[in-house]
């Protein structure tokens, strides 16, 4: 579907509108910056403290997604993170219950 550039910068001359659309556009690129960042660092437990530090409230993250679509989110494979979060549990640094995990030392990247 082909939209013409008059009919779409149209709205734009609402301002509630067009607040809401670059308030969208700036969580976009957040977000996606944080991807970015994520996805740059080397160790499948960098990348799992990170996503909870920013995706989480507190040290705890509540998954949407199955493990494996967060595995591959993540740039990694399922197996990878399933290694990674097992020795984080068994290391102490990590809760797993279910969707729900949960930093557990206060200095997670030590």
């Amino acid at each position: 579907m082909l939209i013409q550039r008059k009919e779409f910068l149209k709205p734009l001359d609402d301002p509630a509108f067009r607040n809401l659309w670059i308030g969208h556009l700036a969580f976009e690129l957040r977000k996606t910056r944080v991807q970015n960042e994520r996805l740059s660092m080397h160790t499948a437990r960098e990348r799992i403290i990170h996503f909870i530090e920013t995706e989480g409230d507190d040290g705890v993250v509540i998954l949407t997604e199955s493990k494996k679509d967060w595995a591959a989110g993540l740039g990694l494979t399922h197996e990878a993170l399933y290694r990674a979060l097992s020795r984080m549990q068994r290391s102490r640094q990590l809760v797993v219950n279910g969707a729900r995990l949960q930093l557990t030392l206060s200095d997670a990247h030590s």
